[in-house]
């Protein structure tokens, strides 16, 4: 139950502090007021938008603050325990909306999202509004409509999760046929690919060596006469350089026989002599072996040029190179095994699709069976609201009723299942029905909402319901008989109504008049509860207008006698 809704700084409202009762709640007032402010601030609760036009002038933010009575049981406990939200039995929601266009929603006074917070709230009430009947009208939402009161939301679910199971399969499915279209080019140019570079044997350091065995073998002559040259210096001529370092040598160690602090000298030329005799017989080795090899020198460029080639068409190294090489390896592989995953696939969909046309059958009987309870409760609710001879249908303008295997292969499938139903109204004996959208009295199109109102919100188990301008389109005795059905509804779930007519505010329970003021060269809203006294004049106001009569005030009385009477 709705216990408290605060508004502050929306539009005309400055701050306005609700105490809702409960049982029937009504607000009356002249129009512009500022009651369609106070619904605003519910649909901003329910996650509508919020724009820097709704903010009050000179204001930074609005804020709107409603709590709610409930009970700890589901979803209540789970969705507070996993988010370590407080919970006592009450729960304070709180939206706040700024000048930027952004908001800031608060549960419990404990940050939340606005997706959360709304959630919250249409467990809690339920708004019903004229901007809401195009909804009811509109043959697309009838099915919905039907699952509701139905109690099918489990089913169509599971039908749903299967379905759209099945939709992805045939998304892969044709992908793959797609595939499949390409799979003849895309093998023999995957085969050549891959049968070039298996063939090259590419190694990724392979391009470096070659280039530096190209440039020794380019300079081949010039390194064998460089290595030969400096092996005669040092040791191939007669007067080559070890030759005469073996003398100095001979001369440090005969000093050293006397001089004992020249051996340190002699060794350390010793082992000068040891390393350039290394250099020395080194190179007689490298000339021995290097020597031009035009054949050797052919075959690397020919090389070269090979792989400069390949990196042109497969990438700008040699490790893209062989990169590429694996992938299309793997490409090649997984197109040998195509076939068996098109038969796998093709196993998976004929069995899905067979499951999902089961589901729809099963879903579109549940439907057919419980359609005429949704007909015959919308018709006990509008006979109710004096419209008795008026009938409501139902119909399935196609359903699922397969008798072959053909039948059922040839059935279409949506997201809601195989069929499309419309709602149809004959508001008076003698009439052929006809489908919503073409009813032309607003006061029977809002009888019939209040009664679809009334049952769905029973279907969604709320406890709070907000009617605005549920008078739409009516007058006299209808207006009578739809606010005896709001009181009827008030005794088991809090009504909260928004009004222009005295039929209706009369049976009341408790009677809030909302009215403009200036204060302080402003205008401001607000929101009085009214007693006995008060009501009985605004009750005569709303019959007579400005002029509040004796006539008016008995009328009145009469008026809130009768409705006592009927509770």
């Amino acid at each position: 139950m709705l216990l408290e809704l605060r508004i502050k700084n929306l539009a005309i409202l400055d701050q306005v502090e609700l105490l809702l009762e409960p049982g029937f709640n009504v607000f009356t007032g002249e129009t512009g007021a500022g009651k369609s402010m106070i619904v605003q601030a519910v649909h901003l609760l329910l996650g509508a938008r919020g724009s820097e036009d709704l903010i009050r002038t000179g204001a930074a933010e609005a804020e709107i603050e409603a709590r709610f009575e409930t009970v700890a049981q589901e979803p209540w406990a789970s969705w507070l325990a996993e988010r370590d939200i407080p919970f006592t039995g009450e729960l304070l929601l709180r939206r706040v909306v700024s000048r930027s266009g952004r908001s800031r929603s608060y549960l419990n006074d404990q940050a939340a999202t606005l997706k959360f917070v709304t959630a919250c709230v249409q467990e809690l009430l339920h708004l019903s509004g004229q901007h809401e009947y195009q909804n009811f009208l509109a043959p697309e939402n009838h099915l919905a409509i039907l699952d509701l009161f139905a109690g099918l939301a489990g089913q169509v679910q599971d039908y749903r999760d299967a379905y759209g199971h099945w939709r992805r399969l045939q998304q892969q499915w044709r992908e793959l046929q797609e595939r499949r279209a390409k799979v003849a080019d895309s093998r023999d140019l995957l085969t050549f690919q891959v049968q070039e570079l298996e063939k090259a044997k590419i190694r990724p350091d392979e391009e470096e060596e070659l280039s530096r065995e190209q440039e020794r073998l380019r300079h081949a002559t010039q390194l064998w006469e460089a290595a030969r040259l400096g092996y005669k210096r040092l040791y191939g001529d007669r007067d080559a350089i070890l030759t005469e370092l073996a003398e100095v040598k001979k001369s440090l160690e005969f000093i050293a026989r006397f001089e004992p602090e020249w051996s340190g000298r002699a060794a350390g030329l010793g082992e000068i002599f040891l390393e350039l005799e290394d250099v020395a017989f080194s190179l007689r080795d490298y000339f021995g072996r290097v020597h031009p090899d035009p054949a050797r020198l052919e075959e690397i460029d020919q090389r070269l040029h090979l792989l400069q080639r390949l990196k042109r068409k497969y990438g700008p190294t040699l490790v893209d190179v062989l990169d590429f090489l694996e992938q299309a390896q793997q490409e090649l592989a997984g197109l040998d095994t195509l076939g068996d995953r098109e038969a796998e696939l093709l196993a998976d969909l004929e069995a899905l699709g067979r499951t999902v046309r089961e589901k729809a059958v099963a879903l579109s009987r549940r439907r057919q069976d419980l359609a005429p309870q949704l007909a015959a409760a919308v018709e006990r609710e509008i006979h109710g609201l004096a419209m008795p001879q008026a009938r409501f249908l139902v119909r399935f303008l196609s359903a699922a009723e397969p008798a072959t295997d053909r039948e059922m292969q040839e059935l279409t499938l949506s997201a809601s299942g195989c069929d499309t139903v419309e709602f149809f109204l004959a508001p008076n004996p003698g009439e052929a029905p006809k489908p919503l959208h073409r009813i032309a009295s607003g006061g029977e199109l809002s009888r019939l909402v209040l009664g679809l109102k009334n049952i769905l919100a029973a279907e969604a188990g709320v406890d709070t319901s907000i009617f605005d301008e549920v008078d739409a389109g009516i007058g006299g005795r209808a207006a009578t008989v739809v606010g005896q059905k709001l009181q009827r509804l008030a005794r088991k779930n809090q009504i909260i109504c928004i009004t222009h007519l005295p039929q209706i505010a009369c049976f009341a329970d408790t009677h809030f008049r909302v009215e403009k003021k200036i204060v302080d060269a402003r205008t401001v809203t607000v929101v009085h509860k009214l007693d006995p006294e008060a009501r009985l004049l605004e009750l005569a106001r709303m019959l007579g207008g400005a002029l509040v009569s004796d006539a008016t005030l008995a009328h009145a009385r009469e008026m809130l006698a009768a409705a006592r009477q009927n509770s």
